[in-house]
């Protein structure tokens, strides 16, 4: 690709009085020059495709959550998921966060999480996956409805295992009544 288009660009200096060797340093400073607007292009509709491909499994995530399907929920899990929670510290492997969840549910239903608008960033982890980043807000059920818990922070890693996109390391923090 690079020399095809060092190719086209000597082509476009040739009616210059230049000779050969400036001509292709010419056209090289004007690859150089040009490519990082042709660059972010490719980056903005990668990036926008990441954005809703992570978008979509945040919410298959919690609509597991809310809905206390434990199983559904396990499965956007790797099998050597890390949670690190600011106030239960570290749990792992993915066992430990499901019994919790199941355990949660079985005692009562769990709250309701939602995505704060706004808040959600998503950068690709190159040879892995992506990282996602936001604020979520949780509500506590109870006999009359709902009311609001906490909201917190949040880092999900999330692995691409040919296709197949699962949670790989939590970090939930900063949480606030």
């Amino acid at each position: 690709m690079l020399r095809c288009s060092i190719d086209c660009a000597v082509r476009l200096l040739e009616p210059i009085q230049l000779s050969m060797k400036y001509r292709v340093i010419c056209a090289f400073a004007l690859l150089v020059a040009s490519p990082p607007a042709l660059l972010a292009q490719r980056a903005d509709s990668a990036s926008a495709h990441l954005t809703a491909t992570i978008t979509a499994l945040d919410s298959a995530l919690f609509a597991a959550f809310n809905a206390c399907d434990v199983s559904a929920f396990e499965s956007f899990l790797t099998e050597d998921l890390e949670f690190y929670h600011d106030f239960n510290g570290l749990a792992k492997p993915r066992t430990a966060t499901v019994n919790a969840i199941r355990e949660g549910c079985a005692a009562k239903p769990l709250g309701r999480r939602e995505l704060v608008p706004g808040t959600l960033e998503v950068h690709v982890l190159r040879g892995f996956g992506a990282i996602q980043i936001g604020v979520h807000r949780f509500f506590v059920r109870t006999p009359n409805g709902e009311r609001p818990g906490s909201t917190a922070k949040f880092i999900h890693v999330w692995k691409n295992d040919g296709g197949t996109w699962k949670i790989a390391r939590v970090l939930s923090f900063d949480h606030v009544q």
